[in-house]
């Protein structure tokens, strides 16, 4: 980690001279590793800056001060929409003279946060870079959904996310066992808050040391924005009580933004997300089920389809109790989303494949008619 330096030292990048005062780019998470990044790209005339907070419209980024940038007109035109600045990214960015913020690039991302967009189409959403570690919240009663937990697992898994499971509302109930004793199988780490009296906060800070990026995950109502004031020690979020009816909330936090933890942490909070569509490979998906895909490697036969066919280990184990009919049922649910993602991947790029043949061809045409007019003509 970057020590907090003198407040006159200068650091140049480029000819643009950042004079840290009390609020150094460390601060958000800035190290040698990134430094000597940095320094490899070469940019030019520009400093780097993290992106703080993402209101749709606009970019809050941290130089260490915070304002307000925009996209250049080639980062806005020619980069993919999972490749533009999200919260948490790394950018360089141009400011003028009359302070008017600029961001030119993003830097390599060390992790990002993903899914697939809501709907039908085929793309990649990032909702946050460079996260070094995820609580996964569940809260006791209707939130409890162990399907959704292990789709965030997956997801952190794709990711290279570290992921901590924490179960909310525990003053909700009297028998926590019951709970625990299902969460016990994914074999990670477990805290137990209860968010309006601030119980377990101190359990969640020991996870976030001083420069690393954490996020809270987890559906609406399940008690994060609660949570993150806890965390930062002061009421940053808006909090709203949620209907007794089925325990459910609305999206109190409304857009995602990075906040300085008075450890010296980075947390991310964001809006609930009700639905979390996989974006992966059927191939990770062995991470979270290793269970699974062992006994698929013990069939008898290499095509089994884990059916009624004869010496089906998969079978045999949900018969004598070694693999639980829910997750297995989970597995095969997740595996088929996946697969079916990879199709539809694979259709897109062969049309995307085939445009640019077309494009090809017709340029080449193109040029092959102006050189014979050119020809004519002399």
């Amino acid at each position: 980690m970057v020590s907090v330096i003198d407040l006159d030292k200068v650091l140049n990048y480029g000819n643009c001279a950042i004079i840290e005062s009390m609020y150094p780019l460390s601060t958000y998470g800035w190290t040698q590793e990134l430094d000597s990044t940095w320094k490899s790209l070469a940019f030019s005339d520009t400093q780097p800056a993290r992106v703080v907070a993402d209101f749709g419209t606009s970019l809050k980024v941290a130089l260490p001060e915070v304002i307000t940038a925009e996209l250049s007109g080639k980062l806005a035109h020619y980069t993919s929409r999972q490749d533009g600045p999200k919260v948490g990214d790394w950018i360089s960015v141009r400011v003028s003279s009359n302070g008017h913020a600029v961001i030119e690039a993003v830097m390599p991302r060390q992790s990002e946060l993903a899914r697939k967009v809501a709907g039908n189409q085929t793309v990649k959403q990032v909702i946050a870079a460079n996260v070094d570690v995820a609580f996964v919240l569940l809260a006791v009663g209707n939130d409890f959904n162990l399907d959704r937990l292990r789709r965030f697992l997956y997801q952190l898994s794709v990711s290279n996310i570290k992921p901590v499971i924490v179960l909310n509302k525990t003053d909700k109930t009297r028998d926590i066992d019951i709970y625990l004793s299902q969460l016990n199988q994914f074999k990670l780490p477990i805290i137990l808050t209860a968010a309006i009296e601030g119980v377990g906060v101190d359990e969640l800070l020991d996870f976030i040391q001083p420069g690393n990026t954490a996020v809270l995950l987890g559906s609406s109502g399940v008690g994060k924005s609660t949570l993150t004031n806890h965390l930062l020690g002061r009421s940053a979020q808006k909090t709203q009580t949620v209907r007794e009816s089925d325990e459910t909330g609305k999206h109190t936090t409304v857009h995602r933004e990075l906040f300085v933890l008075p450890n010296g942490g980075l947390l991310v909070d964001m809006p609930g997300i009700r639905e979390l569509q996989l974006w992966g490979t059927e191939e990770d998906l062995a991470d979270n089920f290793d269970d699974v895909t062992a006994l698929a490697r013990q069939c008898k036969y290499t095509t089994c389809r884990h059916g009624g066919e004869d010496g089906c280990a998969i079978q045999q184990a949900l018969k004598d109790g070694r693999l639980e009919p829910s997750r297995y049922a989970a597995y095969v649910k997740m595996k088929s989303e996946l697969q079916a993602l990879e199709q539809r991947t694979a259709t897109l790029a062969k049309r995307g494949s085939e445009k640019a043949k077309r494009t090809a061809v017709k340029k080449r045409n193109e040029n092959s008619l102006k050189d014979m007019r050119s020809g004519r003509h002399e």
